[in-house]
């Protein structure tokens, strides 16, 4: 592999590390943050739905700003949107300030994210796919245990201000990386991110299921994610700290599988990655409901819950180059990223409102019938969209 190649894949895993960074700061800090602001359990339900809404209309007129900007560009000016709105976070005195900024944050995190997938599955292997979304691991793990320390002081505030300057010198060192990157000729651009109408997409074979598809595991992963922390300070009587501690060690558990992912993807097909990462979704929850253990079980349980979120996401985003034909990738992977966001912006603001009227108890339940729901729906992909073809990877020849 040459040296000009590590040097891209090193810039391009730097920027997803900087797409977790921000991802998980509200749900491990939201027990202060709502009594600091005096906001409700569901508030950060509302929170989810403004980042959802800015997110979806961005990665759906994704092949839009493709056609117009290089992967480069996007993603520079992404991170560099992330870092200012989390230092204006840090400032804020009222709710309604935390819901504005979550605008930017929306927008700056799907350009990134649906860049640097359409990129990464058109260009190279399925290992390197898996190891993109460790590297947003990475950065997902770090942002709530940056956060953790914060809190030990006292000062949410000052975790969001921390992670937004992290972000700030990421951005530079992204413009700095400009002259590593190949160029994506404007003719090349227009050809591959051409207009194509949803009726059309609809009409290809696995389109609908796939983003169905998506759309459930996203809402796995963010429900993790956003509610873990509350759920174990609710109901397994923990403090802000050691709560927050474990929405760290779902991401680490998800970050560890997606490394590892990485390297059985040598030797596993991703079908194979995906179907035993949403066993152990299903056994984890089955777990969090059965046992209402001491802290080392509900460790396990969570760590297996991020282990089974591991593989799925980027496994079926590298499956999309393998099933659909390269004029229809950007444009189906956009439209699948943008349901795939209803995950988050709609079914966990939801789930958060049951929590809120109903019971957080019941959090273990969401994640048991998700699970199974999710491995129905990817029997159903697999045999609507068989795999005829593999996309060229224009790296074949660079990458290993």
């Amino acid at each position: 592999m040459k040296r000009s190649a590590w040097f891209l894949l090193f810039v391009i895993y730097m920027a997803f590390i900087a797409l977790g960074f921000p991802d998980a700061l509200l749900g491990s800090s939201w027990n202060l943050v709502r009594i600091d602001l005096d906001v409700a359990l569901g508030g950060l339900g509302l929170m989810t739905l403004t980042t959802y809404v800015m997110s979806t209309l961005t990665t759906f007129n994704a092949p839009r700003l493709l056609r117009v900007l290089s992967t480069k560009v996007i993603v520079f000016f992404g991170m560099l949107i992330i870092a200012v709105a989390l230092i204006m976070i840090s400032l804020v005195d009222h709710y309604y300030q935390i819901l504005f900024f979550a605008i930017p944050l929306g927008l700056g995190g799907a350009a990134i994210d649906v860049s640097l997938n359409h990129y990464l599955a058109a260009h190279y292997k399925a290992t390197h796919m898996n190891f993109l979304h460790s590297f947003y691991g990475v950065g997902v793990t770090l942002g709530p245990t940056v956060m953790a320390v914060a809190l030990e002081r006292g000062a949410w505030r000052l975790g969001y201000l921390w992670v937004g300057v992290i972000l700030m010198v990421m951005a530079g060192l992204m413009l700095l990386s400009f002259p590593l990157w190949k160029e994506e000729a404007v003719d090349d651009r227009s050809d591959r991110h051409a207009p194509l109408s949803l009726k059309t997409m609809f009409k290809t074979p696995g389109a609908r299921v796939s983003v169905a598809v998506f759309l459930t595991i996203v809402f796995l992963e963010s429900l993790g994610g956003l509610w873990m922390a509350s759920y174990m300070y609710e109901t397994r009587g923990v403090d802000y700290v050691t709560a927050a501690l474990f929405t760290s060690t779902f991401y680490f558990a998800l970050t560890l599988g997606r490394f590892g992912s990485g390297f059985l993807a040598f030797k596993i097909r991703s079908e194979g990655l995906i179907v035993g990462g949403e066993v152990l979704i299903l056994l984890a929850g089955i777990l969090l409901f059965a046992l209402n253990g001491g802290l080392i079980v509900s460790l396990i349980s969570v760590a297996l819950y991020g282990l089974g979120c591991a593989p799925v996401f980027p496994n079926l985003m590298f499956l999309n180059s393998e099933r659909f034909e390269p004029k229809h990738l950007s444009k189906i992977m956009s439209l699948q990223m943008a349901i795939g966001y209803m995950g988050f912006g709609i079914l966990t603001p939801l789930a958060g409102l049951w929590f809120d009227r109903i019971s957080l108890h019941h959090f273990p339940v969401f994640v048991v019938l998700g699970a199974g729901v999710l491995l129905v729906l990817t029997h159903q992909f697999f045999q609507a969209a068989p795999a005829k073809r593999a996309l060229a990877k224009s790296f074949k020849n660079d990458v290993t």
